[in-house]
């Protein structure tokens, strides 16, 4: 039995693009979440919300967006991967629930 390799299955195209600058703050962001910050400076303390938690493991950079839990594991770069972990939505569904994805209809 041969298999082709450069057969690639037809991946779903988006109109539109993502747009970083479009992304919500991060305070606000994690506020609007239900999640209450602890302490002053860059990076915060929080109940982390993917496992059952009570003392703040979740690490928060409110500059970049960034989280690290210090139990679980759960990590991301930004509000959007935080977003997409929390509501286990793909790239494209993220940007868009955030507001962050820019559909240019030519005008």
């Amino acid at each position: 039995m041969k298999i082709d390799l450069n057969m690639n299955p037809k991946k779903q195209k988006f109109k539109g693009e993502f747009s970083r600058s479009l992304l919500p703050n991060s305070i606000k962001y994690y506020q609007s979440q239900g999640i209450r910050l602890n302490g002053t400076g860059a990076w915060r303390d929080a109940i982390c919300p993917f496992h059952p938690d009570k003392k703040p493991s979740l690490r928060i950079n409110v500059e970049r967006g960034a989280y690290r839990c210090m139990s679980c594991g759960a990590r991301g770069g930004d509000v959007l991967a935080f977003h997409m972990h929390l509501y286990s939505l793909s790239f494209v569904e993220a940007c868009k629930a955030l507001g962050a994805w820019r559909i240019d209809d030519g005008k």
